[in-house]
């Protein structure tokens, strides 16, 4: 683990944490100073930067992408929106100028493959609400391409420290500081390899950002195009230790579809007609058994991811009895939801998106098949997918995880899915386990979880970590969800489970 920190205000904390969080209306902007080796900016030079105000104390800055939404790093924003306020226009932070617009937070996109404990794809989006009004002192910032290669100089700016420990200027002006690129190998050496590809290095002894820098923009090129967001380092402006920026290329489409709105399609984009299945698109239509049969107790699952973050389901065609169910189950978090039964041909449901289970249940007798569509829109879908999927269709198996052996890694969250082609009761066994033990019975830390399908719904049977076996449990339908959750802290060599 990284022994460097992110460079959020230090006084941000040290108010917090003396006194608490003031309320917003007595404080306008504390912060600890300005760049290291800098020199103050224009005024309203970089018409894109925002301060990021929590609680309203400087804490980070960030980049204005469309009137709605602020790119920032992702560091900087773990705590609820309603906390958050972001001003534009700014230039000395302490004192109104008359340029400012100060806007309410009202939804945090956080990457979905950001990992906090080695703050790799250290990157978030903030929505703001009401929008910003773009004029002469409040701008979008330029988002790089794909391929886009850093300049051989940048710009970083920001209401950061001019010193490591701190060290407060005259005034609270915006400063910036031209620093040098660090080619990979060179950083990854004085890092001791922590760099990932997502980050890139830039700097030199007594040239820096610095704490209250996090989340500021790197800037190349005369169109100060976004090449980086502050995010870690070792101190500030030492020398050999260059700061680590997180290179916007890497996610100039993450995101364009995050603050894009998406219509939805006209004509679904898949077309299913398997019992169950892994549903990734942005629309897709799931036709089974129309119009012929379907055997008595049958049990069937779609798992489905949309691409935006919202989904409405339409039933277009049944021949589903009164006895039979079509559910909609809400699956956030590795746990399921809540939950919609589709009963009558016409009938539209609109979630927020996410995971979506589609479980069909037919009842006593032999039934006939449906037609289910689902189109999603709006912003890109910020759910992060399952780092294990398996969906097994077999009457009996086993399954040993990780399945490639080793241990179990920080961060996990993996479902499968025992759905056998034949309906009947089935006993299910967890045979290992070496998943952390927690001394609260909750598990709060890693832990197995296994769900059965009963009475119409996903049950809750047991959850849990360390290594003792737990009694068998039983399928009741034959249908099974074992999920497995861990923290970004120690792991196990996993478990093992069988079903007959």
């Amino acid at each position: 683990m990284k022994s460097s920190t992110p460079l959020i205000s230090f006084i941000y904390t040290l108010v917090v944490v003396t006194y608490g969080a003031p309320p917003p209306s007595d404080f306008r902007g504390l912060n600890t100073g300005k760049i290291v080796g800098g020199v103050e900016a224009d005024r309203h030079e970089f018409k894109f930067l925002v301060d990021i105000r929590l609680q309203n104390i400087h804490l980070c800055g960030g980049s204005i992408v469309t009137p709605e939404w602020v790119v920032t790093a992702a560091h900087c924003a773990h705590s609820a929106p309603s906390g958050y306020t972001l001003s534009a226009g700014e230039h000395n932070i302490n004192v109104t100028e008359g340029t400012e617009q100060v806007r309410q937070v009202t939804q945090i996109n956080i990457h979905p493959n950001y990992l906090s404990y080695q703050y790799e794809n250290d990157i978030a989006l903030m929505r703001v609400s009401p929008p910003f009004e773009f004029n002469e002192y409040v701008q979008p910032v330029v988002i790089p391409n794909v391929n886009f290669a850093p300049t051989t100089l940048a710009t970083v700016t920001g209401w950061g420290s001019i010193s490591e420990g701190g060290g407060s200027p005259p005034n609270d002006n915006l400063m910036k500081v031209v620093v040098p690129f660090v080619d990979d190998v060179t950083c990854q050496r004085n890092h001791y390899g922590e760099i990932a590809p997502s980050m890139v290095c830039y700097g030199e002894a007594g040239k820096d950002s610095c704490h209250g820098d996090s989340g500021s923009p790197l800037l190349c090129g005369d169109n100060q195009t976004l090449c980086g967001i502050v995010s870690w380092g070792e101190g500030c402006a030492r020398p050999n230790l260059f700061r680590v920026y997180t290179e916007t290329s890497f996610f100039s489409e993450w995101i364009r579809s995050s603050t894009i709105k998406f219509e939805e399609d006209s004509n679904p984009a898949q077309f299913i007609t398997t019992c169950g299945a892994r549903i990734d698109a942005s629309s897709a239509e799931i036709t089974f058994q129309l119009g012929a049969s379907i055997p008595a107790g049958q049990k069937c699952v779609w798992v489905v991811k949309t691409r935006y973050d919202s989904v409405r389901f339409r039933l277009s065609s049944s021949g589903l009895g009164e006895n039979d169910g079509l559910y909609l189950t809400n699956f956030a978090h590795s746990e399921p939801g809540t939950q919609k039964r589709m009963t009558s041909v016409g009938q539209n449901y609109t979630v927020a998106s996410g995971f979506v289970l589609v479980t069909l249940s037919i009842g006593s007798a032999p039934s006939s098949g449906f037609r289910l569509e689902f189109f999603s829109s709006g912003f890109s879908d910020q759910t992060r997918d399952f780092s294990e999927f398996a969906r097994f269709t077999t009457n009996t198996g086993r399954l040993s995880y990780p399945i490639d052996g080793g241990i179990t890694r920080p961060n996990e969250d993996a479902l499968f899915v025992i759905n056998p082609t034949m309906s009947a009761v089935r006993t299910l066994r967890l045979t290992r386990m070496d998943v952390e033990t927690d001394t609260d019975p909750s598990c709060r830390y890693d832990a197995v979880t296994i769900y059965d399908w009963f009475d119409n719904q996903y049950r809750h049977l047991d959850r849990r970590c360390g290594y003792s076996l737990p009694p068998s449990f039983t399928l009741e339908s034959g249908l099974g969800l074992v999920t497995f959750q861990s923290d970004s802290g120690v792991g196990g060599t996993g478990f093992d489970f069988e079903w007959v």
